[in-house]
């Protein structure tokens, strides 16, 4: 059994604790099952500094980079017959209890707060008192400038609130109320009954620089002719407001003097396309999946425009549905060693997907194994997609190795004499392209598609989203996975 943390330290909430008391260093390893729970010999560990983000990035990351070293390990000493090794020391940690993850306004300092939720995200979530009600509170980011009374909602930023404390105040994204199948929105639509009419709404832009620790959803930096655009949207969900901010800060940097431009994405997710939890959440779904839609296709349909400068789409993190084909709209397509790519759409109710996917993909793999990606509905590794054709390249163990590498790469090719060669020959291979078939048509048949997931007689999508967004379980392994059930199947004679 994988067991996140360092040998020794047992308890059903290990990395919670570690979070909470401020570890500086942490591990995976895999133990031997035995009756005693994570009491077992050790077959093989890693340890890595920690450091202060959620625990679910912890997970996506060193844990996850660290239990594939140790499952490599443990075949090794499987077929050399090798043994586990006897824990020596150790110690019980019970269960992080609601009340030890609660938050109080007049007793936790910033510092506390942020351990709290970092230790519940993505769940169960840090419990606090807003106004008078009780919520689960996730993605807290410090806040330096503004100031408030404790618990006091102070502004409001992307639909973020930013909330007082003892000694300055912190960013809220993400809140889920108490009832039973709640879903986690965006702190603002949580809380409209208690915004008052003159919170103040804080603007910042992408491209405006600033030297103190705040909330910003989306940056835009320049260097060396390159400009980088960051988006952390939360889960890598992209809500339609957050696609039209996403569109905002695409077209200004289209306007600068740069000859390249990258997509990287948040460090935990790329992206993983329409949010949602957003649109389960809307007066409509139906209308609120369609205009989500269409806000991702205009930054895709901005991106696939850009005929005179390289687009580079850097994966540090996972992407799923339309935050894979997101990124395929760009010239190149880098990802990090270890992320995981979902590039289908059909496990959501068999949607058809947008995205300009029906031109960028046979682009790239051809029809024929452009529709077998499509219809797989498995996750592929980085190392996958590269096979495939999918991508361009992997390569960086850590998002900043992979960032540096990524720039190097980046640097190298817009100053070498291969790089007006290549926007030459790019601009003429779509234009030729659109020439014949317009880009226009392609997201015309996506959509007419797409609209009948989103208001026809099948209504698969609106099922499995409701199911998926609320964390019902399903009554049965989906057919795609087990495949005994596909295999024993006979058809009648």
């Amino acid at each position: 059994m994988v067991h996140p943390g360092p040998p020794g330290d047992r308890g059903p909430n290990a990395l919670d604790w570690a979070i909470l008391e401020d570890h500086k260093e942490w591990g995976v390893c895999i133990l031997e099952a035995v009756e005693d729970y994570d009491a077992g010999n050790v077959w093989a560990y890693r340890t890595f500094p920690m450091r202060k983000a959620r625990k679910s990035s912890i997970y996506r990351g060193e844990i996850t980079e660290g239990a594939v070293q140790c499952l490599w390990e443990l075949m090794e000493k499987l077929t050399s017959e090798g043994k586990g090794t006897p824990q020596e020391k150790g110690y019980f940690k019970p269960k992080v209890e609601e009340n030890l993850r609660r938050i109080d306004w007049y007793k936790d300092r910033t510092c506390a707060i942020l351990k709290k939720v970092y230790a519940s995200d993505s769940q169960p979530g840090a419990l606090v008192f807003i106004e008078g009600e009780e919520y689960y509170l996730f993605n807290v980011f410090p806040e330096e400038c503004l100031k408030g009374k404790p618990g006091q909602i102070i502004a409001k930023r992307n639909e973020a609130i930013c909330i007082g404390t003892l000694d300055g105040a912190v960013w809220i994204t993400h809140l889920r109320r108490k009832d039973k199948h709640a879903i986690k929105l965006p702190a603002v639509r949580v809380l409209p009954q208690k915004l008052s009419e003159n919170l103040k709404e804080e603007e910042l832009k992408p491209w405006e620089s600033v030297d103190f620790q705040t909330y910003k959803e989306i940056s835009y930096y320049e260097e060396r002719d390159v400009g980088f655009l960051e988006f952390n949207f939360y889960n890598g969900a992209m809500s339609s407001e957050q696609c039209q901010r996403l569109l905002e800060a695409v077209r200004y940097a289209k306007k600068r003097p740069i000859k390249a431009l990258i997509l990287l994405g948040g460090e935990d997710f790329f992206s993983n396309g329409m949010n949602l939890n957003t649109i389960e959440a809307s007066e409509s779904p139906a209308e609120e999946s369609w205009r989500n839609i269409n806000a991702i296709d205009d930054v895709c349909e901005e991106i696939l425009t850009s005929l005179d400068l390289l687009t580079v789409a850097g994966m540090r993190g996972n992407a799923g549905a339309g935050g894979v084909f997101l990124a395929l709209t760009c010239d190149f397509v880098f990802a990090r060693e270890g992320i995981v790519l979902n590039p289908h759409y059909k496990n959501i109710g068999n949607l058809y997907g947008s995205e300009y996917w029906t031109y960028t993909l046979p682009k790239r793999v051809g029809w024929e194994k452009g529709k077998e990606i499509m219809e797989n509905r498995m996750p592929i590794s980085a190392k996958k997609a590269y096979e495939l054709g999918l991508i361009d390249g992997v390569f960086g163990k850590t998002s900043y190795e992979f960032v540096e590498k990524l720039k190097a790469r980046i640097f190298d090719f817009i100053n070498s004499a291969d790089y007006e060669e290549f926007i030459k020959r790019k601009r003429e291979e779509r234009l030729k392209d659109w020439s014949i078939k317009p880009l226009k048509a392609y997201r015309e048949e996506e959509l007419e598609k797409m609209y009948m997931n989103f208001y026809g007689f099948d209504t698969s999508y609106h099922i499995a989203r409701y199911y998926f967004v609320r964390r019902f379980l399903p009554f049965r392994t989906p057919p795609y996975l087990a495949v005994h059930r596909r295999l024993s199947f006979k058809s009648p004679p």
